[in-house]
């Protein structure tokens, strides 16, 4: 329904009423801002959160990255480093 489109909200360009895998922008630069969002998606997960459609269909986009197992696992390592740490990820480069 349109009110449901119009909550989506693209990740890849933040415009709403379409998903990252229907943007036709360029893809989005993988920033600090990029991993930190893909993190913490990552630990919503882990810890049984509920991920709307959108969120776990980016969350799982990993068709441009090399070795999705391992990035999976970098997201969860960093999501617990910043659990020891609340600003350890602000304060240093990724």
């Amino acid at each position: 329904s349109m009110v449901q489109k119009s909550r989506i909200q693209c990740y890849n360009c933040k415009e709403f009423r379409h998903i990252a895998r229907e943007c036709h922008k360029p893809k989005r630069a993988k920033d600090a801002a990029y991993h930190r969002e893909k993190m913490l998606l990552c630990k919503q997960d882990e810890a049984g959160i509920q991920l709307n459609a959108e969120q776990a269909d980016w969350k799982d986009d990993t068709d441009d990255e090399s070795d999705d197992q391992e990035l999976e696992a970098h997201y969860m390592y960093m999501a617990k480093v910043q659990e020891v740490s609340p600003d350890a990820v602000d304060s240093e480069p990724i």
